[in-house]
């Protein structure tokens, strides 16, 4: 029995020298990207999918179906009582040896979904079994109501998108009920997952299972109450509980039963409001790493939550608490910089945004394949970005103010030559993919731009950075496409002012992400593909743009667009007194400016390319449109105020 793994195209531009000064010029050109820049998607399938994000015993998270950590899945329903699923515990583990022996892109993971049997229940069942692979346990039947399980065990085989690849037996073994070979001579699983990690079509991609029934309609049944220990808890370990913990931005944690028991109306309010946890994008427009939305079904659970008054559950039902990295969760970095001294956040008021200029003395060009934020005070940090400027314009600034730092609304107040991502909260840094890294030019300080929130009182935070080289000889550079229009002019009491741009690709590319920026008068903004044959691709839309909200979001996998393809945005803006956000009262006229009062139409899409020579004709698009895009054009003569 042999397990193929996936092999991945990598895509090298082998022939980039550095240095390479202008290669990422522009504001929040990219964050971190998983899997290698060759890797492709193909939409819509990919982000039409599914996702469940479930607690193993161990309390370790995983998703299973479209945001999968691997991308074929194989998941097989079990009970901690029916002899036939027991009895296949040693063929199992097997399986689950040889796959992590052949590092094969395959995830294995065991299901325990019965209503019936508690938590502590099952992590002594897979004691006593010796289970080796994880086992995931499906408080609330999510997992079970989207595949539908009719016995235990039976096995499901997933590709990336949460397509059902085989479903059934694991092996021929058990003819019937009290029918056993005394050896099987096919391994439906083991064929079906070889097939599937190799790229191969699945010879009998459906078999009908032998074992115990699993009695759906009485699962259904027992969902209908949900308890915190067993239904909640886990939604607000894997959700919530990054930001809404001790010492972090979030304004109170969420850590045990009293916490949530006490805002259990507050938390389904919010939620069905889409407004938390925070993820701005639609359904359906971009397949995105961190996606933070939660699904139908764990809405429904909150909201029967607290319409039956929050009841607490069954102690033996609670997950393990959460485990959280103090440290440097990448090691140590090649680098460390800190804000030089502590910046005082007054207790009121509106939202500070301040760069700091942290000198990095690189005596030699480098790429970076990996940056981690450490907020010094986590109660007021919203959200960092990190800008590069080789030039020393960043350092007037800073001298001319005062106070350490400077203040700056929006961008960074100068032209970067560069940047290295950016952190929000919940946000787990890594490393970029084997030889991709951000372009990092020798002499260059690093400009923090920190979103702070007044708390109330007085605080002060001084945060640091580590950096992370990367460590291989060959390089491969991400540039950046920026759309925008410069041409703004928003009429005071106008409620649905519309903006676009565009950009056709003079080369094939492979997106790796999008980042929309607006200001506060921003309503909406959506992007497109279309494809040289017609064919359109929806990249990202955001229908309640919340400026203090913006995030930098990467595709789970580069999306090819060949030449030819023309990317489309458009923006809405809202100018009128209904808007809570507007900074003017009454409101003013608007135009294309770097101050809270003004406003911007911009949208970074970071690429990479197969050659180096096509490279360069984007970064060179990307200079002129970042500095046209500052200077202003006199408004049109009948709107002249």
């Amino acid at each position: 029995m042999t397990i193929c793994s996936i092999a991945k195209r990598r895509n090298r531009l082998s022939h980039m020298k550095l240095p390479i000064h202008a290669a990422l010029l522009g504001a929040l050109a990219c964050l971190s990207v998983r899997g290698a820049a060759g890797d492709e998607v193909q939409p819509p399938a990919a982000s039409a999918g599914w996702s469940v994000s479930l607690l193993d015993l161990a309390g370790q998270v995983h998703k299973v179906g479209r945001a999968a950590e691997q991308p074929v899945q194989a998941v097989v329903f079990l009970s901690t009582e029916c002899p036939i699923a027991n009895g296949y515990v040693p063929e199992l583990n097997r399986l689950y040896r040889e796959l992590r022996a052949q590092a094969a892109a395959v995830a294995f993971f065991g299901v325990i979904s019965d209503r019936t049997i508690s938590r502590a229940e099952a992590v002594r069942h897979a004691a006593e079994y010796k289970l080796e692979y994880p086992v995931l346990f499906d408080a609330s039947g999510e997992l079970a109501a989207q595949l539908k399980p009719t016995h235990t065990p039976q096995a499901f085989l997933l590709d990336a998108s949460g397509a059902v690849l085989y479903s059934g037996r694991i092996d021929d073994a058990w003819a019937d009920l009290g029918k056993r070979r005394a050896q099987a001579s096919r391994h439906d699983l083991a064929d079906a997952v070889a097939a599937a990690a190799a790229g191969r079509a699945i010879e009998l991609a459906k078999t009908e299972p032998v074992g115990c029934f699993y009695e759906a309609a009485i699962q259904e049944k027992l969902r209908s109450r949900p308890t915190y220990t067993r239904d909640v808890a886990p939604i607000l370990t894997t959700h919530c509980m990054g930001c809404h913990r001790a010492g972090e931005v979030a304004p109170f944690a969420l850590a045990n039963y009293a916490d949530a028991a006490k805002r259990a109306q507050q938390i389904s309010d919010v939620t069905h409001a889409r407004y938390m946890p925070p993820w701005r994008p639609e359904h359906n427009y971009g397949d995105f790493l961190g996606e933070r939305r939660l699904t139908e079904r764990q809405l429904e659970i909150l909201a029967a939550w607290a319409d039956a008054d929050a009841p607490e559950g069954d102690a033996d039902d609670l997950p393990p608490p959460p485990r959280y990295t103090d440290g440097w969760q990448l090691g140590e970095p090649d680098i460390v910089v800190k804000m030089p001294e502590a910046f005082t956040i007054p207790a009121e008021g509106r939202d500070v945004f301040r760069c700091f200029v942290l000198p990095l003395d690189v005596p030699a060009d480098r790429l970076v394949a990996a940056v981690e934020f450490r907020p010094g005070n986590r109660k007021v940090v919203h959200h960092a970005i990190y800008f590069l400027d080789a030039n020393g314009v960043a350092r007037k600034k800073d001298e001319a103010d005062p106070a350490p730092g400077y203040g700056s609304f929006g961008g960074p107040g100068f032209l970067p030559t560069g940047d290295l991502g950016g952190w929000s909260p919940g946000y787990q840094a890594r490393f970029l993919p084997e030889d991709l890294g951000r372009y990092l030019k020798k002499g260059s300080d690093l400009v923090l731009q920190v979103h702070y929130h007044p708390s109330g009182k007085p605080e002060t935070d001084q945060s640091s950075l580590g950096i992370h080289y990367v460590k291989k000889p060959s390089r491969k550079v991400v540039a950046t496409i920026t759309i925008t229009n410069r041409n703004l002019y928003i009429e005071a009491g106008e409620n649905h002012h519309e903006m676009s741009g565009t950009y056709t690709l003079p080369s094939d590319v492979r997106l790796v992400g999008v980042t929309p920026h607006m200001h506060l008068l921003g309503k909406e903004m959506k992007a497109t593909a279309t494809l040289p044959d017609g064919k359109t691709i929806p990249l990202i839309w955001i229908k309640n743009w919340n400026f203090n909200w913006q995030d930098q979001y990467i595709l789970r996998q580069p999306l090819k667009l060949p030449k030819g393809t023309r990317i489309d945005v458009t923006a809405a803006y809202d100018n009128s007194p209904a808007n809570p956000f507007n900074p003017s009262s009454p409101p003013r006229r608007v135009t294309w400016g770097e101050q809270t009062t003004d406003e911007m139409f911009f949208c970074f899409f970071p690429v990479t390319t197969d050659r180096a020579e096509d490279l360069m004709p984007l970064i060179i698009d990307n200079i002129f449109s970042l500095r046209n895009a500052g200077r202003r054009r006199n408004p049109p003569a009948e709107s002249a105020q």
